[in-house]
């Protein structure tokens, strides 16, 4: 798995989080404030671009299958 890849895992966890245990949590006179969805929501859009953009470098590589025919 890329680091690209790794990534978006890490953010897909943090809206899963965000999703189940929600957005700010309160105990006592301490609270725990999570990213916020939208900003979590652009990052996973520009990472999964990073890593479509790594899977298509990872496609041309390789052998020129072009055929140039003699007319």
């Amino acid at each position: 798995m890329t680091e690209a890849e790794q990534r978006v895992a890490r953010i897909q966890a943090s809206i899963d989080d965000v999703l189940t245990k929600g957005q700010r949590f309160r105990k006592g006179d301490r609270q725990l404030d999570r990213a916020e969805l939208a900003s979590l929501r652009m990052l996973l859009t520009q990472a999964q671009e990073e890593v479509d953009r790594e899977k298509a470098a990872q496609a041309g590589k390789g052998r020129n299958r072009i055929n140039y025919a003699r007319i």
